[in-house]
């Protein structure tokens, strides 16, 4: 689907309100300053989750993010958490089903980020983008409550609580 296409302006995001995913996703695309690109991811954050809540444009978001950040070799905790997410909350029973036309071009999505994950995870240097590569390789995979966990591991009190009762 690409980014120029009509839908884009009537899909919802995380505040279940239109919201032009392509805009950003374009300027992801154009950018290689690193102030912008933080400033995009926020956006992107902001927009296509909201406390649990995710929307269509988010589910639809998600290959272009794989594509672009492939493509520019943007291997980044904000690709891996964002997309995690929004693979763990699509499953949630209070966020829309994502369309039957829709679902082979999610799932490739899906896919094309497990493949960069697996390609990148030896790469990674810190361990925020480690725990996320982890979260996302679970989540991806068909196991989103391990994806989530895992996520919830990061935060070392959480985890020594986890740790001191087994």
């Amino acid at each position: 689907m690409e980014l120029t296409n009509k839908i884009w302006l009537t899909l919802e995001g995380g505040y279940r309100t239109p919201y032009d995913v392509s805009i950003p996703l374009h300027e992801l695309e154009q950018t290689n300053e690193p102030e912008t690109i933080n400033n995009i991811w926020a956006a992107l954050w902001e927009n296509l989750h909201h406390q649990g809540d995710v929307g269509l444009a988010s589910y639809l978001a998600v290959p272009h993010l794989v594509r672009i950040c492939k493509a520019k070799s943007l291997f980044d905790w904000n690709l891996l958490g964002l997309c995690c997410v929004i693979e763990q909350e699509r499953h949630s029973e209070s966020n829309p089903e994502l369309p039957q036309e829709y679902q082979n071009y999610y799932n490739t999505g899906l896919q094309e980020l497990n493949e960069f994950v697996l390609a990148r995870i030896n790469q990674v240097s810190d361990d925020t983008t480690y725990i996320f590569a982890l979260a996302t390789l679970a989540t991806c995979f068909g196991r989103p409550g391990l994806g989530r966990l895992i996520i919830l591991a990061e935060d070392k009190d959480i985890l020594e609580e986890f740790l001191g009762q087994y």
